[in-house]
């Protein structure tokens, strides 16, 4: 990954040329800036997930996961256009096409089935916190 230090939204962000590496298809470059990450670690499963946004110059949003558990990973990248009614969705080897409809439905299945999982992994954090205070 290298470094421009010219741009971002307030001319302060540095401007990165990285590679999102991609299983299902294609690795993905994007020249633009990060504009989110996450990383978490599931006590149940012991799977680490790590996260990447980046808008590029020419405004598409690209997106990478990395999920591992031990010496096994998994990693997606996807390219995100945004329209007017619609976006595409890349991942290197296939484009989908959403209404933004379809596309906020999807998300909200999706978030409800992981809401279920993150009230048990929320619960056991907090009874360790507490643990670690007594």
């Amino acid at each position: 990954m290298s470094r421009r230090t010219v741009g971002g939204y307030d001319g302060s962000d540095p401007i990165l040329n990285v590679t999102l590496p991609n299983d299902f298809g294609e690795d993905l470059a994007v020249t633009g800036q990060l504009i989110g990450e996450e990383m978490y670690f599931d006590d149940g499963t012991g799977m680490l997930t790590m996260e990447k946004l980046y808008r590029a110059e020419d405004g598409k949003l690209a997106y990478g996961i990395i999920s591992a558990i031990g010496h096994a990973r998994e990693r997606r990248a996807y390219r995100v256009e945004e329209g007017e009614e619609s976006c595409i969705v890349t991942n290197g080897s296939l484009s989908l096409e959403f209404g933004y409809d379809q596309l906020f439905e999807l998300l909200a299945v999706a978030l409800e089935s992981e809401k279920e999982a993150a009230g048990a992994q929320v619960g056991e954090q907090v009874r360790r916190k507490l643990a670690v205070n007594e």
